[in-house]
């Protein structure tokens, strides 16, 4: 029909189009097509598994173009494409022309053939082909060396930072010559004949001369190398993503040879070409030494020739030979396919184009339409972008060996090298840039940010993971090696080529850069520039020497991103030294786990610091782990070591772990088969555990230290949010577990920490066990190692107990100092568990590590002086015994000293020992700490001081705080920074090289956004390479880039050096350190919630002696703590900076107050005793949440104590609103039941005497109300109603809810004034004025409660508990209710969700059951067998703490006495005896068990006995 031929018309049109892209394409298809004309079936490859493969004989020509860079720096983006283009378009013209066709384009290079094809009838023999191709060569190089560019004299002098210059200048080789102008200008006049005749050729007529008003940008310049013989063509990929053309064989290693050899301007041929050439041409000069000795020889420069084609001459115009059109002949195909097989032919083609082109054909065809010709087109979409490049050179020999069977594995190993690297993109949306064999070996380009591929936070979140994702592929599933460079910069993309055949690339310095690194002999794995470094801050990172590049104007740093902390836990050894037995030990139970598959299993091991403990761990992981691969099991080996200060720390363990974890989520969701996959090409000694034998297979487990880590498919935040929304965690956890807690960053969950106490910390617990547990469900056994866990943080115990509870195949093993000196925050009743009963199971085990014996140590000693154990003298072992204790790390230690200094010589007996002591070196020592001391004397006195430095910061430590600290107590200037810097690194260099401190590396700062890259107002005379960021605070400094992390190779090297420093120096060191590290929080906003940062500032304010500024930040991040119900933390921090005071001048004969001094409180100051009343009062809030009522009352106490007895508490310059936090606390707990009072209650009516008094003359209603409300609640609690009431009256006058809510709430915790009205009702009642009382209620519910923060829950149930229970006694329980649900229950559903809490929350659905009884008493209760059913579990009734239980009772009535009529209500429904009597009884025992807590609250009193006659009475009845 006419709309089909329409159709096919213009999909003729898009493949003609498409086949102009892909240079190896036509050519490549035309050896495939099988059209069955017969039955007019298509059969094409994309029905065809691939690999395919063809054979043939051919001459090759490599045409190597340079120049590109420069010209790229200088010009805009359009007169850049014209000038690449038009460039290419020569070199194309002259292959096509002489019958050449285009195989690849590499960059700025071109592969092309002239190939014998036996299916036609007037073909060329291979000697034609070889002349031909030297022919081209030779005018290519005759046409196109020492080529200018031009670019006009306004021109700017750098590319157009959007992409174009708006079309205003354009390169010389379309508008070099103006018109009008009759003479020529210098420049021309200086160019060669034969340059300017090419110059008119170009222009296409010699008769037109033009002046020249343009300047030179650069000059573009050609080489060549040609090579001969058979080759084969290989079809790679699959039929889904994406295909690519490949062409093997010798001659490629020929033209790389024969390129490197010749200079630009010249052609090389090979010794084969040459061999080839000489049967059909006359060569000139010694070719045939150059046969002999197998090397290049030149055979064309400039415009000389060096050889004489006999049979048609340098001209060729045998038209057999010229105009080959390949994509012509597969159009021809088209002819005879109606428009379905037209389709299928261009979705085939389409797989061999860069997707970015098929976008562009697919999506802008009609567009296309209108545009005058390809070049216009080409030119619209050029452009200039940030793009990242990453080269990947698997490690593969391309050679074919005429083997059948060893080239087709050589030929399913490239195809499935294509696959796996193209898949890993296409997770992230990378694209494939291209796919070629060349003199690099075998290459694989992929790209991010072209067109289709730029995404937000790109590098860090897509392409720098999926590049280290590609490296671990290959070598996992395929096993093999390879070097892969990523660079990140601006680059010209676009059509590269002429207008017959071209193809999209990238061009620019960056990408010549990642070619380079891909190449580099240091290149271990993977390497990157400082742009990628800069936009990476997940992923660690170890610089290496910075590199010279083209298109860069200083010497690039590159870097080596380290997957995994490794270096921090510590590397195995092979000749590890003792401690056999124990590793077996591990090891047996690993093995039973597997066998087993049951559940989880604890190994402690305990030690004194220097035996070894940590080297155990990290022998035995790796043992474990190498068990497990012989055996053909999947291990997760995460592993942490806690250092001093984590116990400061909520959950500072699964800050690191929970991290490690996140990797290997997703992508084990996304490929279920890595759960049980093995790596290809490594042989399995052993096929099941029952097979392995520990003791037999002992010395051929390979023990090296392996990255615990698999992928980076997305960021940590990504990843968590995935976890969360599987697992069902509610959005707080992304703020707060996430952000406070494990210290992601993500800025697109706005912060909720109003919200925090809304989760419980039994659901953040619940949440990371669940989340280890989710993220390590694939594999066989999983190896939890943790180290030094005397410093581990009580929450982190906890998750670590819930691990082992729930966990299946977890084997967790704690090394630790013996816990009798070094106390755990574990939970006891866990590790009493632990003890008895787990370890009765089998399920725990205990291992204490002793002191070398004397025969170890003549073994260590053997390994470190590279000994037999024969030859070590029994004297030499026993003196390093001796002094080392046989603590193997101190003699280490001692063993590197001896090595180092050589103090070691050969005997009278033949046996090595120390030398003579008479020498001038010390050869023996009196102790391990006078050994340390002695080598930190050794060093020089700069080295000392930056130790000393790295001492105070702590056992781990990062080189830019460290920098920063630096520069503050040496007084650096800024114009000295960079010297002062690298004078710091060098001395920690040292330290390294001495074995003090090891090197750990680190990633950018944690930050999930890009650096800003600046698009305009950029540097105007850089290189196109450079990408520009705004680099502020720490980032702009020297050492951001090369930051790392450094941590003491054992905490014996840190105690000798702080033992030889002055208390002074130490604390001024503290300060400038804590300085450093506020600066940053200062620079980065959002680090000033990073708890665990904090935490680490308050360390050093609290070391340096400085209270005001500890108190500060402990208040602070206590606070925080506090809202997240972390309150035993929030009260460590506490003590830490009150530590500061009650240290000072301590002595036990001295009058004191508070645990303070009377001496130091005569001698602070304002400030520092407003934080120190301030430190008490947080402390008492913090111990009454956790119903320690006695400690809160200490605490509170001691507030009221140093106010009452320091000098300047009477100073004008003093906030007596201070002191009313005070007043409130002591009343809080007075009315939990943690003070005694006489029976006129004394205490309390002086409190509140002096409380009142002090409000009212600060004037606040906000603190004169919460006194008034105070008295009110006492009054109305002695029965003194009518003085309670007076009080109200007081607060009706002075209280606004709409404007002093929120700042009571804030001073407070709750708006306890608006609660007095709460009280009232009570009050009423108990005068038996119950319209009152329930006018009360109105007023409460429609006036009070509309005005309440609906997120402060526990408010807003504090001012209904008292309504509740007065409606529902008189016949309003469903209005109750429904103000329960609205106030109540909606909001906390609404802002909290499932996973939240409140000390209110239990109550919620008692209270709702108790109103729909009590309500419906007299009719059916639809859901009243759920109730039944529901109170028959009494776990549903939640006992409160007697701390609680009074604080309730105190606002209204006991929650036990409503439990018992719910009970009540139900029995009265019962037909059932047995239920009636079982509920009757607990109803009774409850209500009762108030009466004996409510002696001094008559309200609550008064109810709970009226609430027992009446289920008296009803029991009586039956």
């Amino acid at each position: 029909t006419e709309t089909n031929t329409e159709d096919s018309n213009k999909v003729i049109k898009d493949l003609a189009n498409l086949l102009k892209v892909e240079s190896s394409t036509a050519s490549s298809l035309n050896s495939l097509r099988n059209y069955n004309s017969a039955n007019g079936e298509l059969s094409l490859i994309n029905k065809t598994e691939l690999p395919i493969t063809t054979a043939h004989k051919a001459a090759l020509l490599f045409v190597d173009m340079s120049g590109f860079t420069k010209i790229s720096t200088t010009l805009d983006v359009e007169s850049l494409s014209d000038a690449i283009n038009s460039y290419f378009e020569m070199i194309v013209n002259n292959i096509t022309t002489y019958g050449g066709d285009i195989l690849k384009f590499a960059g700025d290079a071109i592969f092309a053939e002239w190939r014998v094809d036996l299916s036609q009838k007037n073909t060329i023999d291979l000697e034609a082909c070889v002349a031909t191709a030297a022919i081209c060569g030779a005018n290519i190089v005759k046409t196109c060396s020492n080529f200018p560019i031009f670019a006009k004299k306004n021109q700017s002098s750098v590319m157009s930072r959007r992409g174009s210059s708006g079309g205003s200048a354009n390169c010389s080789l379309n508008n070099s010559f103006a018109k009008g102008e009759s003479e020529q200008s210098v420049l021309y006049e200086t160019m060669t004949k034969p340059a300017k005749e090419r110059r008119f050729q170009r222009r296409g007529s010699l008769s037109r001369i033009q002046s020249v008003t343009s300047m030179v940008a650069g000059t573009l310049n050609v080489k060549c190398g040609l090579g001969v013989g058979e080759m084969v063509g290989m079809h790679a990929g699959d039929n889904i993503f994406r295909r690519e053309y490949l062409i093997l064989g010798n001659p490629i290693d020929q033209v790389s040879n024969a390129e490197c050899a010749a200079k630009l301007g010249e052609v090389f041929a090979s010794p084969e070409a040459l061999e080839c050439l000489s049967k059909v041409c006359e060569i000139e000069g010694d070719w045939k030494s150059a046969v002999i000795e197998r090397k290049p020889f030149c055979i064309a420069a400039l415009d000389e020739h060096f050889f004489q084609y006999e049979q048609y001459g340098i001209g060729f115009d045998n038209d057999d030979l010229r105009g080959i059109d390949e994509s012509g002949n597969v159009l021809r195909w088209c002819d005879d396919l109606d428009f379905t097989e037209l389709e299928m032919l261009k979705k085939m083609i389409s797989l061999y184009v860069h997707p970015v082109v098929v976008n562009d054909e697919n999506e802008g065809s009609m567009q296309t339409k209108k545009r005058s010709s390809d070049h216009e087109r080409h030119l619209a979409e050029a452009e200039l972008r940030n793009v990242y490049v990453m080269f990947i050179m698997p490690l593969i020999e391309p050679n074919l060996t005429g083997d059948q069977k060893k080239d087709q594995h050589l030929f399913h190993l490239l195809n499935n090298v294509m696959n796996v690297t193209t898949r890993e993109l296409g997770k992230m949306q990378g694209h494939l840039r291209q796919f070629i064999v060349d003199d690099k070996g075998v290459v694989l380009i992929g790209t991010f940010g072209l067109r289709g591929s730029t995404f937000p936070n790109m590098i860090a979140q897509r392409a720098l993971p999926v590049t280290l994702s590609i490296h671990e592929a290959l070598k996992d599933e395929l096993g093999v090696e390879s070097m892969v460079g990523g660079t990140f910069g601006r680059v010209y993309c676009g059509v590269v080529g002429g207008s017959k055949r071209h193809e999209y690339a990238a061009l620019g310095p960056s990408v010549n850069l990642a070619a380079r690194l891909m190449a580099s002999k240091t290149n271990p794995g993977v390497l990157v520039d400082k742009n990628v470094r800069m936009l990476t801050s997940q992923i660690f990172f170890k610089p290496l020497p910075p590199v010279n590049a083209k298109g860069y104007d200083d010497p690039v740093p590159i870097f080596v991103p380290v997957q995994g902390n490794e270096p921090r836990w510590g590397n195995a050894k092979n000749n590890f030294v003792g401690r056999s037995n124990e590793i077996k030990q591990i090891m047996h139970i690993a093995k039973k786990i597997i066998s087993e598959r049951g559940a989880s299993k604890f190994v402690f091991i305990s030690a004194t610091s220097g035996t070894g403990k940590s080297s155990m761990l990290v022998q035995a992981t790796e043992r474990v782990r190498a068990m497990m691969k012989m055996i053909k099991k999947r291990v997760i080996v995460t592993r942490n070591i806690s250092n001093e200060g984590d116990t400061r720390v909520p959950f500072s363990l699964f800050r690191v772990i929970f991290k490690d974890l996140l990797l290997r989520a997703k992508l084990d969701d996304d490929n279920p088969l890595t759960g049980r996959r093995t790596s290809r090409g490594s042989m399995s000694l052993v096929d099941s555990s029952d097979e392995f034998s520990i003791d037999d297979h002992w010395d051929q487990l390979s023990i090296k230290s392996h990255s615990t880590n698999e992928s980076t498919m997305s960021t940590e935040v990504t990843r968590f949010r995935y976890i969360c929304k599987e697992m069902n965690a509610s959005p707080e956890f992304i703020d707060i577990v996430g952000k406070k807690l494990l210290g992601l960053r993500d800025k697109s969950v706005d912060s909720v920490t109003a919200n925090a106490s809304s989760l419980n910390l039994k659901a953040i617990v619940d949440f990371m066990a669940g989340g280890f547990i989710r993220c390590t469900r694939n594999s066989d056994i999983i190896l939890l190692a943790l180290d030094d866990v005397q410093w581990m943080d009580e929450m982190s115990w906890k998750v670590v107990q819930a691990i082992f509870e729930r966990g299946k195949n977890v084997l967790i093993i704690c090394g630790s100092r013996p816990p009798s000196t070094n106390p755990l925050s574990v939970d006891s009743s866990f590790w009493a568990s632990l003890q008895r009963e787990y370890k009765d199971n089998h399920r725990f085990s205990e291992i204490d590590l002793n002191p070398f014996n004397i025969l170890d140590v003549k073994e260590m000693i053997a390994n470190s002086l590279d000994l037999k154990v024969t030859e070590v003298d029994c004297n030499f072992a026993q003196n390093v015994f001796n002094t080392s204790g046989g603590m193997p790390h101190f003699l280490s230690y001692m063993l590197d000293s001896i090595k180092r200094n050589n103090l070691t010589a050969r005997l009278e007996n033949g046996l090595v020992g120390l030398k003579s002591s008479t020498g001038k070196e010390k050869t023996e020592f009196e102790s391990v700490n006078e050994l340390l001391l002695y080598r930190l004397d050794s060093l020089d006195a700069s080295v000392r001081s930056v130790l000393h430095l790295a001492a105070v910061m702590g056992t781990e430590f990062e080189l830019l705080d460290a920098a920063l600290a630096y520069e503050g107590v040496f007084c650096v200037k800024e114009t000295e920074k960079l010297e002062a810097a690298m004078a710091l690194r060098d001395s920690l260099d040292l330290a390294v090289q001495e074995g003090i401190i090891e090197e750990l590396f680190v990633g950018g700062e944690e930050n999930n956004d890009d650096e800003e890259v600046l698009e305009e107002d950029y540097d105007h005379g850089a290189s196109l390479g450079d990408v520009y960021f705004a680099l502020t605070g720490r980032k702009s400094h020297p050492l951001y880039a090369d930051n790392r992390r450094y941590r003491f190779t054992h905490d014996s090297w840190r105690t000798s050096i702080l033992s030889c420093m002055l208390h002074e120096r130490r604390c001024d060191l503290h300060e400038h350190i804590a300085i450093a590290l506020e600066s940053y929080c200062a620079d980065e906003s959002e680090q000033e919630n990073n708890i665990e940062r904090q935490i680490r500032i308050l360390k050093h304010w609290t070391s340096s002696g400085n209270f005001v500024r500890s108190a500060n930040i402990s208040l602070k991040i206590g606070g925080q703590l506090m809202l997240l119900g972390l309150n035993s933390q929030g009260i460590m921090l506490f003590d830490d900076s009150l530590s500061i005071l009650k240290e000072q001048g301590m002595d036990s004969r001295e009058e004191s107050h508070g645990g303070i001094c009377i001496s130091i409180l005569n001698t602070i100051n304002v400030p520092e005793l407003d934080r120190l009343i301030k430190l008490n009062v947080a402390r008492g809030k913090a111990f009454s949440t956790l119903g320690m009522s006695k400690q809160s009352t200490i605490s509170y106490q001691n507030a009221l104590d140093i106010l009452n007895n320091t000098i300047c508490a009477d100073s004008e310059d003093f906030d007596r609103s201070v002191s009313f936090p005070i007043f409130s606390g002591l009343f809080v707990v007075l009315k939990m039941g943690a003070i005694e009072q006489d029976e006129e209650c004394t205490f309390e009516k002086h409190l509140i005497s002096k409380f009142v008094e002090q409000a009212r003359l600060n004037g606040d209603p906000v603190h004169y109300g919460r006194a008034l409300a105070m008295q009110g609640e006492t009054f109305g609690r002695l029965g003194n109603f009518e003085q309670a009431f007076q009080s109200l009256e007081k607060i009706k006058k002075i209280y606004n809810i709409k404007s002093h809510h929120a700042a009571i709430c804030r001073a407070y915790g709750s708006d306890r004034v608006a609660q007095a009205f709460s009280h009232s009702v009570n009050w009423n009642r108990s005068l038996g004025r119950i319209d009152a009382a329930l006018d009360t209620c109105n007023f409460i519910i429609e006036t009070l409660l509309p005005h309440c923060d609906p997120k402060n829950v526990h408010n807003s149930f504090c001012l209904l508990y008292s309504c509740i229970v007065t409606m529902k006694d008189n016949g309003l329980a469903f209005d109750a209710r429904r103000a329960l649900l609205r106030f109540i229950v909606h909001p906390f559903d609404e802002h909290f969700g499932p996973g939240g809490s409140t000390f209110s929350k239990p109550l919620f659905q008692p209270i709702l059951v108790l109103l729909d009884l009590q309500g419906n008493e007299f009719v059916e209760v639809d859901k009243i067998d759920e109730y039944t059913e529901w109170a028959s579990d009494e776990r549903n009734m939640p006992i409160q703490s007697e701390s609680l239980e009074n604080a309730w009772a105190a606002m209204a009535v006991s929650p036990s006495v409503l439990f018992g009529e719910i009970y009540y209500y139900l029995a009265k429904r019962q037909n059932k005896v047995h239920v009636r009597r079982r509920f009757i009884q607990i109803g009774i025992s409850l209500m009762e068990r108030t009466l004996t807590k409510t002696k001094s609250l008559p309200f609550a009193r008064m109810y709970s006995t009226e609430k027992l006659e009446n289920i008296k009475a009803f029991a009586k009845e039956l």
